[in-house]
Parts: structure tokens; C-alpha cells; sequence
């Protein structure tokens, strides 16, 4: 009789401080997802801010998008596919942060797109006369989506930046008094209000305020600046970083070595980048489309004071392309590696329902 009784239990009925301590043990988003499918009285129990944030999935890269999107996580290591609609027949242009970028090549319209929610955000076209001009706009992925405008030939060139605050673009126009610069030459990055424009041949990095459009900085290069890599300029909390990727050609070019700058301002107002090994409480990821911060404490598994990088594997005769996810130790310089059954580059993606 008992085991009648409990096969025929009603679990929606459960009370609600039980289904309040059963959410907070569903740390991966699958079973969060299958848990509020389960009934509307479970459903009901929960938000979708209940979930914990999610420790970045990894995003296999197919140019032309035909079928389900594939993701791996390395911290629960499970693989997901994942069909999203709106993104058969784009082109996958990379990611960023909590969405993917895509180009729908009929409409000439870039997206993003949340696959989790097959939500569409079409990104706002600047209207400069031509097909628009892309100048490196993603290598800063911290919600600020940058677009940089314009066409060979241009006479009067303009960045426009574009910040997605919900699902509503704020556009913000810089004109060519700044900008009138050779664009091959300089990396450009935005952060809370400025605008960073590293000099690519010097090393020099020239400041601006783009509420007063007047230079605030420039920032000396580092000390054995060298052309042979990738600056990125990062807002870690406050704190801005500047990040050197470049490869090991003594160990293996698919190998990359990072160093950390903070800039510092003392008391007389002048700045200067100062090499640093410890981060505080974040962590670093990069891929082959740039690279972004996070807050350690805030995702499950990631450990602090730490990058995060995808590269390609060696691949031997007869063998499939292969990626692998390498975790350097920013004061030690330790590393480790944790292999990925994804067979393309690939980029970084953080899930959000």
C-alpha cells in the first residue's frame, strides 16, 4: 500500500521552500530547464534569474550556418545542440558575450541572436552611403557592441557605437576630427565614455573623452613593445587592462603567451601601463574573435587571476582538426590544458535564458 501511495504522489503539490531548496542545487542549465518543465506549479516556483550564471560554453564554429548549433561545456563536460531557427541559412560572424553574431547575406543585415531563446536583434545600420566598412569592431565584447563605419574613399569617416541596453540600440556618433587617422594602423576600443586608440606601428596609446571629443592621454608604449601580436584594452571592474596575445614559435605557434598591463594614473596626472600578475577576482577568456572579462566569484568553476584561451590542435597525418581549452595562472604562469570534442575553431559564449 505504501508504494501505491508514493507512486501515486502528486509532486506538483510540493511546498514551496522544497522546490526553493531543489532550484538552488540545479547548477547546470539543463536540468534547471527540464525542472521547470516539469509542471506550471514548478514552473511557476522559479524565474529565469534563478538560474546561476553559467560558466562559458564553447561554440563551434560553421561559417554557414545549415543545422542545430553545437556547444560544449568544459566545466559540466556535456556537449548541446541547440536548434535555432533564425540562425539556418546565416553566416556565423562570432560571438559576443551572451549572443552570436550573424550576417544574413539576402538582406545584408548583421544580428545578434540569443540561440537558447532564438531571439533575433538586428544590429542598426549606419547609413554612410556605401556597404558599410568593418574595422575590427569586436575585439571589446563587455555589452558594448562597436561598429566603426565608413568606405575606402571616404571624405568624411565616423565611428558610431552602438550600445544594446535590453533589446534598444543607444547610437553614439564620433566625426573624423578624431578619427581621421590611418585605420590599418590603430586598434580602437571603447570603454565607459572613452575612447582608446592604440597606435599599432609605436605602441602609443592616445586617449579620448567623448563627452568633451578632447584627448585625455597618451599612454607611452610598454616597455619591448612589439608589433607581433594582439592588443586588447579591457575593463576589468574598473580597473582598464591591457592584454598582449601573441604565439611561441620556440614552443608551438598554436601555443599563445599573454602579458597583463593596468593603467595607472599617480597623483600628477600622468599615465602609464604597469605590467601586473594578479587580476584580482577576475578571469580573462579569448578566442579567435577577441576576448572579454569576468567576474570570478560570480560563475561556478572559474578560478580567479586566470586566462582562459581556445586554440587549434596540431593535427598529425590522417587526423581531424581538433581545439583544446588552455587555463594559464597569470602570477605562476602554470597551465593546464582540458580537451574539447569540438573539431572547428571556435569562440566563447556565455548561455543566458
Amino acid at each position: 500500500m505504501e508504494a501505491k501511495e508514493s507512486l501515486e504522489r502528486d509532486w506538483s503539490s510540493l511546498l514551496p521552500e522544497l522546490l526553493n531548496l531543489i532550484v538552488r542545487n540545479l547548477t547546470e542549465i539543463s536540468d534547471f530547464v527540464r525542472f521547470r518543465a516539469v509542471c506550471m506549479a514548478w514552473r511557476s516556483s522559479t524565474t529565469i534569474t534563478d538560474l546561476l550564471p553559467q560558466f562559458p560554453w564553447i561554440l563551434e564554429c560553421h561559417h554557414f550556418l545549415e543545422d542545430d548549433l553545437r556547444f560544449y561545456s568544459i566545466h559540466f563536460g556535456k556537449t548541446y545542440s541547440i536548434h535555432a531557427a533564425k540562425s539556418l541559412g546565416k553566416w556565423l560572424i562570432g560571438s559576443s558575450i551572451n549572443y552570436i553574431k550573424i550576417f544574413d547575406i539576402t538582406r545584408q543585415v548583421f544580428s545578434l541572436l540569443n540561440p537558447l531563446k532564438d531571439h533575433e536583434i538586428p544590429i542598426p545600420a549606419y547609413d554612410c552611403g556605401k556597404y558599410p566598412y568593418w574595422i575590427g569592431p569586436w575585439q571589446n565584447r563587455m555589452g558594448v557592441q562597436m561598429i566603426c563605419y565608413g568606405h575606402e574613399g571616404c571624405q568624411n569617416p565616423k565611428l558610431v557605437f552602438y550600445h544594446l541596453d535590453e533589446n534598444n540600440w543607444s547610437e553614439l556618433i564620433i566625426g573624423s576630427d578624431y578619427v581621421n587617422c590611418d585605420i590599418s594602423n590603430c586598434n580602437l576600443f571603447y570603454l565607459n565614455g572613452m575612447l582608446f586608440n592604440v597606435l599599432r606601428d609605436t605602441g602609443v596609446t592616445k586617449v579620448m573623452d567623448v563627452s568633451t571629443n578632447t584627448l585625455a592621454y597618451i599612454i607611452p608604449p610598454v616597455e619591448g613593445y612589439s608589433t607581433q601580436g594582439t592588443e586588447y584594452i579591457m575593463d576589468a571592474s574598473g580597473d582598464i587592462l591591457r592584454v598582449f596575445q601573441y604565439g611561441d614559435p620556440s614552443v608551438d605557434l598554436c601555443q599563445y603567451c599573454f602579458i597583463v598591463h593596468r593603467l595607472d594614473i599617480n597623483e600628477s596626472g600622468s599615465v602609464c601601463w604597469v605590467e601586473v600578475d594578479n587580476i584580482g577576482n577576475h578571469a580573462l577568456f579569448f578566442d579567435m574573435n577577441g576576448g572579454f572579462v569576468l567576474r570570478a566569484c560570480d560563475f561556478a568553476g572559474i578560478k580567479r587571476n586566470c586566462i582562459y584561451y581556445l586554440t587549434k590542435m596540431p593535427m598529425r597525418l590522417g587526423e581531424t582538426a581538433s581545439c583544446s581549452v588552455e587555463r594559464i595562472d597569470i602570477e605562476t604562469g602554470a597551465r593546464e590544458q582540458f580537451p574539447c570534442p569540438l573539431g572547428r575553431p571556435q569562440f566563447w559564449f556565455v548561455p543566458v535564458l
